[in-house]
């Protein structure tokens, strides 16, 4: 019993060492784009490109920017493209906890302090999207386009299956934090096991170069040790909360939107989707046919297609205007 408690010590140690090294060691890493103040505290934004409209990407709920390199370097070819960190999450240092009003003025602070030039079109994936949305609500003036990505929907409130779900992924996110200080999210995400991207790292993998992916790992794990990802998560619900209070069936009148959809959640998720695109006169729906929540990691080129449509939208518009 005294051998296999020593073992079990030895071995518990030995983890939070690698956990330790291996934190020493992606502090060593370049950091992509910038830090930005925000009042008080501060958040990491990429900015590549030229030209407009300006795309922002909002990433999903216990998500970053690092989940973006392949398709924000692809969209950088056509115009500019931003993208950042909420507190916590990818190169961004801790911050306040997550609130409807606070994400909303947190990313209009953001796309000011960038020095793009308004309209964007804004990327929202998972929780960005429902993100998106509340920020084209308040600040019609500063939004020409939307694609949502996988974009949660205020109508799952009443989804009992899906506000489980999101529970579990929050429980997990707690699970994750207190086993990487032994280092052990790490060491599975090393040889492939992602519980978070199951259906994509594969993809991705392909996409970035060596170091780029030792940049996503990093982030990655920086998430599994912080408290962010959780907060983010439990975050979803009062934003649904307050989207199911002021959104509209005909919000975005005739603005460019685009909605994908991943098939693996199932019909409803995917005719949520289809509701969503039906708020525009110009909205377009499409589900992928590779699974993955994460869509621009299965299917970047579907994602790319979107932008790209809606962005052309808006400079014929903008080319018929002036």
């Amino acid at each position: 019993m005294i051998i296999a408690l020593g073992i079990v010590a030895g071995l518990l140690l030995l983890g939070f060492l690698y956990e330790q090294m291996s934190r020493m060691r992606d502090r060593r890493l370049p950091l992509p784009g910038r830090l930005i103040d925000l009042d008080g505290y501060r958040l990491h934004l990429t900015d590549e490109g030229s030209g407009g409209p300006t795309v922002m990407i909002i990433p999903g709920a216990g998500d970053c920017s690092y989940s973006w390199i392949h398709v924000r370097k692809q969209i950088a070819r056509n115009t500019r493209v931003l993208s950042f960190d909420r507190a916590g999450m990818g190169a961004s240092p801790d911050g306040q906890a997550p609130d409807p009003v606070l994400t909303i003025e947190e990313l209009r602070k953001v796309l000011a302090r960038s020095g793009a030039p308004s309209p964007y079109v804004l990327v929202g994936h998972s929780l960005g999207g429902l993100i998106a949305r509340l920020y084209a609500l308040k600040y019609p003036q500063d939004v020409a386009g939307i694609v949502f990505v996988d974009s949660t929907h205020e109508g799952l409130l009443q989804d009992q299956k899906f506000l489980a779900s999101m529970k579990v992924v929050a429980f997990l996110a707690k699970v994750l934090r207190v086993l990487s200080v032994v280092g052990l999210p790490r060491l599975l995400a090393a040889l492939g096991v992602m519980p978070m991207y199951t259906a994509e790292r594969k993809y991705y993998a392909q996409q970035l170069s060596p170091s780029e992916y030792r940049q996503w790992l990093a982030a990655c794990n920086r998430g599994n040790a912080g408290t962010a990802a959780g907060a983010e998560l439990l975050s979803a619900f009062p934003m649904m909360e307050t989207a199911a209070k002021v959104m509209s069936p005909t919000q975005f009148g005739d603005m460019p939107v685009a909605v994908l959809n991943n098939p693996s959640f199932g019909p409803d998720w995917s005719e949520k989707g289809r509701e969503l695109a039906s708020r525009s006169t110009r909205g377009t729906h499409q589900t992928s046919d590779r699974p993955g929540h994460s869509l621009q990691m299965p299917r970047p080129e579907l994602v790319l297609e979107a932008i790209q449509q809606v962005v052309g939208q808006v400079r014929e518009q903008g080319a018929r205007v002036s």
